[in-house]
């Protein structure tokens, strides 16, 4: 009989050990921070539910795997100060120590702006010795996701006061929620008596129904690719927007959809410059055609003369001589500048061009007057006030 009762005595301690261990894995696993027990052959022996959502692995792939083995390829390479973390547990393991709590942040395609708190306790002696227990812990960094929002609203606001585009935020009712103050000189409008209406106070009723349409299908075609960024792609269209005087203004409206982390929408940041007309277009070609032309031409018209006053004060001696050279300096450093603003014009006609579609981009048959030739300009006449 005492043999019997100590022998359920013992499978009773037996099963009531085995309950507890069942119940504290149970509650381990449904932990919200990141677990991770690492054998005493520094191996990953088991890890619960939360590492898993945490860092995308799988128990089921990373237990047996070895420890440092195991941070270098799945923990290190998604934060952002990873190589750290993985010297500091490499150096842990070598001298079996523990490592305090060390906070770092995941990476924004991980999980932006969630930090986690890791620290490893290691047992020092006994069976299980070098046996250690990673922790996870997982926090909001709302410090510094509050500094990256008044950062960027900052440049928001220094682009909207400086910006000579039309820049207005309107919430998903296409209510207007900020506009910038350059909406004066292109609308005639004041900034303040905008806030809080609807776009279709200032945009034609066929514009309104047009922004609407492009609207649902930059939605539809970002839900159909699985896309959540808000600034992939800025949407172009052309437009009409009213102004104080109710006259339309034909203007190049670009927009850009606003989520939140999920990607649901929370806003659009729309931006508008006027639109010009074709035949603008060209008279505002030609002409910085003839004045780069005329720019190249004047060069060689007061080098060439110049040459010829230089050598005629080399001729001469005395006082009148030297000034006339000093003088003649004076004016070919003015040529200098002349061949560099030919050079920088060069530059600024070729990015109109580019971006602007101001003809065609065919090269101008002129140089620049720093060649020291004359030959093969081409100079169309012209005044000094084109020039």
């Amino acid at each position: 009989m005492l043999l019997y009762r100590s022998s359920c005595s013992a499978q009773d301690a037996s099963r009531a050990a085995v309950s507890a261990r069942d119940l504290l894995v149970l509650l381990v696993d449904r932990w919200e921070d990141g677990i991770v027990l690492v054998a005493p052959d520094q191996t990953i022996a088991w890890m619960n539910e939360a590492m898993e959502g945490l860092f995308k692995v799988s128990r089921y792939e990373t237990i047996g795997m070895n420890a440092v083995e195991f941070i270098s390829l799945c923990i290190s390479p998604n934060l952002l100060d990873g190589e750290n973390l993985k010297a500091d547990f490499i150096g842990s393991c070598f001298f079996c120590e523990n490592i305090p709590a060390r906070r770092y942040c995941t990476s924004r395609t991980l999980a932006g702006g969630v930090c986690v708190e890791y620290s490893s306790i290691v047992i020092p002696g006994g069976p299980a010795r070098g046996a250690r227990l990673d922790t996870y812990h997982v926090s909001q960094d709302s410090s510094r996701a509050e500094t990256g929002l008044k950062e960027y609203r900052q440049r928001y606001d220094f682009l909207t006061a400086f910006s000579s585009d039309l820049i207005i935020s309107l919430d998903p009712g296409l209510t207007i929620t900020l506009v910038s103050p350059s909406v004066k000189g292109l609308l005639g409008h004041n900034p303040e008596d905008l806030a809080g209406k609807h776009l279709s106070s200032i945009m034609a009723r066929d514009s309104i129904a047009e922004f609407q349409k492009a609207c649902f299908l930059d939605r539809v075609s970002r839900g159909s690719t699985g896309c959540s960024d808000p600034a992939v792609s800025v949407r172009w269209m052309e437009t009409t927007l009213i102004d104080a005087q109710d006259q339309p203004v034909a203007v190049i409206f670009g927009f850009s959809p606003i989520g939140d982390s999920e990607g649901s929408p929370t806003g659009i940041i729309a931006v508008a410059h006027r639109k010009i007309d074709d035949h603008l277009r060209q008279e505002v070609a030609s002409q910085l055609d003839r004045n780069i032309e005329q720019l190249a031409c004047l060069g060689d018209r007061i080098k060439n003369p110049l040459a010829v006053i230089v050598g005629l004060a080399d001729l001469q001696d005395g006082e009148a001589a030297r000034k006339i050279s000093e003088q003649a300096r004076s004016i070919e450093g003015v040529v200098m500048e002349l061949d560099r603003e030919y050079v920088a014009s060069l530059s600024v006609r070729q990015f109109l061009r580019k971006h602007y579609d101001l003809g065609d981009d065919a090269r101008l048959q002129v140089a620049p007057s720093g060649s020291g030739s004359a030959e093969g300009i081409s100079c169309r006449p012209g005044s000094s006030t084109d020039a």
